[in-house]
Parts: C-alpha cells; structure tokens; sequence
C-alpha cells in the first residue's frame, strides 16, 4: 500500500510518501514587482533565508524535493502554513484539489512528462497568499524554467500582478504541459494507424496498451482538476481577484478539453485494436479457406485412390491396359473441374 507508512499518525503530520533520495533539496528564489526583478537559485536549500518579502513585492519560492520534512516545517512556520497543507504537501500520491485556509489557499496537482519515452507523473503543490507563492515539487528536476524566465524578461502579465495571478499562472502552465504530452501521444497514434495499414506483419498491438494505459493514468490526474479548479474560481477570498478568477475559468475550460482528447484518444485505440483483430481474424479466415480448398480438392482423389487400392482380385478396371492413366485422367478432370467451380464462386 503506498500510504501504510502514514498509518496511525494524528492528522497534519508530515510524512513524506514517495521514494526516500539522498539529493539534497534545491530551491529557486523569485522577488518581483513591475519595476524590479531579483532571483537566486540554491542548490542546498539550507543555504537559502527563507523570509516574506516587503508588501510591494511578490515572491515565488519554488522548492525541489520533498524528502527534508523539516525543511517543510520550517517552510510552514516562516509562512503561517496550516498543517494539513503541509501534510497534504509531502504526500506525492495527493489527490489534485484545491483547499482554501485561513493564512493561504492550497492547490495540488500532476505534471506530466515524457522522460526517455516512459511516461513520468510527478507531483506539485502551490500554496499561494497575499504577497508570495511557494512551489513544492516531487523531482529536482527544473520543470519551471520556462516560466521563470518570462518573468525575468517582464513577458506577459505576471509582474504586474499580484501573489494569486502568479498561482494561476504556474497551474496554467502545467496544464499547457499536458498538451505537449497529447500531442506526442498522438504521434504515436498516427504512426501505429500508418503500420497497421502499411504493415500488419511488424504491428506490435502490445504498445496499444501502453499506450492506453499511459491515457489511463493522465485522466486519473486531469480529471479531479475541474472540480478543484471550479472551487478556486469560485473563492471569495480577498487575496484573488475578480480579474484573476476569468483567468482561472479558461483554463478550467482547457480541463474539459484535455479531458475529452484523452478520451478521444482512448477510443481510436480501442479501434485500431479492434482492426487489428479483425485484420488477423481475416487472415487466418483465408488461409482456413485455402487449406479447406485443399482438402476439398484431395477428398474425391482420395476416395477413387482407396478404392483401387483395395486388394480384392476380381475388379475389372485393374486388368485394363491404361487403366491407370484412366484414373489419373479422371483425378486430374475432377481436380480442374473443382477449381474451376471454386474461382467462379470467387473463393480462390
């Protein structure tokens, strides 16, 4: 059972649930407003002063690796985190939803990835309030670079905003994720429907099962995001704004979408698994049928053959002088005239 090593705790305990690693936690540090940027990255988040900013500024602590429950804890203590947020923070098999507390508002969801061509589901954490954002991620490895940088170079909305655009923002640009991962799905879709048309022979029905476990997996992750984005743009909390909340809609609506390709998806492989079957159903179909033709073809031949086979003495046909090129003529006729009938009937 993944959660047997939580059992018996008391409730807010942090406990972390994935995979125990030796890499020490890495942290990226971000202090913004429209006019100035400022960013660190640690790679021993002992080394890094975790601290609240001044109220004009907005700060992203974006920390990676969860195995340090301490650290955690003293993340929590700096930022008045409530204690099941912290509990729910080093649970990697977390459910996505959204939890609104007194000091903060809770957001946990999947990134998704291909790594090696295997796909890789890690978990996130957002924990947002007036004036910062923190980030708690399962790996170490850097899946927020990209959005760091757009900060950096003042691209889009982001510094102009306050701490709740910038949580929109990070979920939004996990959900965009999700359709690059779609898009290389459906490559794979597109290249076993181009062999199984082109070359049946070479056709591995065992990646549609990859394949449509790997759909599986995602809408186990996506799906619960409408339900935990519908309450976060329904909050009324002071902290997110009215502005940010149509923000928050459209990507509830990109949800519905993911949602209803990877059900899409699911249903052409369901299809191309039962063309498949039928395309080696057919195969095997003919050469029953030619083998059938065979003996078909055999069965008169056998039976004039057993019958001058038999040892009796007084048979009139064996004394004749071509009595044996006779049956054989009389083989061969039989044998034409049934192939013959065969491809009139278009079964040869």
């Amino acid at each position: 059972m993944k959660h047997k090593n939580t059992l018996g705790l008391p409730p807010g305990t942090i406990k972390y649930t994935g995979k125990k690693g030796g890499i020490p936690l890495k942290l990226n540090y971000l202090e913004f407003n429209a006019a100035s940027f400022r960013g660190e990255t640690f790679e021993d988040v002992r080394k890094a002063r975790i601290h609240k900013a001044k109220d004009s500024f907005v700060q992203w602590y974006d920390i990676r690796g969860l195995h340090d429950e301490a650290f955690i804890q003293q993340i929590g203590d700096v930022f008045e985190i409530h204690s099941l947020a912290l509990e729910d923070i080093a649970d990697v098999y977390k459910r996505p939803e959204y939890s609104e507390f007194v000091n903060g508002h809770f957001f946990s969801l999947k990134f998704v990835q291909f790594q090696k061509g295997v796909l890789h589901i890690q978990n996130v954490s957002i924990y947002f309030d007036a004036g910062f954002v923190l980030t708690f991620q399962e790996d170490d490895d850097d899946i927020f670079i990209a959005l760091r940088e757009r900060i950096e170079q003042a691209k889009g909305r982001v510094r102009l905003k306050k701490a709740d655009y910038l949580g929109y923002a990070i979920i939004d640009f996990v959900i965009d994720n999700y359709f690059t991962v779609l898009d290389e799905i459906e490559e794979r879709i597109e290249y076993l429907e181009e062999v199984l048309i082109s070359d049946i022979e070479n056709f591995d029905r065992g990646q549609i099962f990859v394949l449509k476990k790997d759909l599986l997996r995602i809408r186990k992750v996506v799906a619960p995001l409408k339900e935990a984005l519908n309450a976060f743009s329904k909050s009324d909390s002071d902290d997110i704004e009215d502005k940010t909340k149509v923000y928050v809609r459209d990507v509830y609506d990109h949800t519905i979408s993911v949602v209803d390709s990877l059900d899409t998806m699911r249903d052409i492989l369901t299809g191309l698994q039962e063309i498949h079957l039928s395309e080696m159903s057919m195969k095997m179909n003919k050469v029953m049928q030619f083998l059938t033709i065979i003996t078909a073809i055999f069965v008169p031949i056998t039976f004039l053959a057993g019958i001058y086979g038999m040892n009796f003495q007084h048979m009139p046909e064996l004394a004749h002088k071509n009595g044996y090129y006779v049956l054989l003529s009389v083989m061969a006729l039989l044998s034409g005239v049934m192939l013959l009938y065969f491809r009139r009937k278009k079964w040869l």
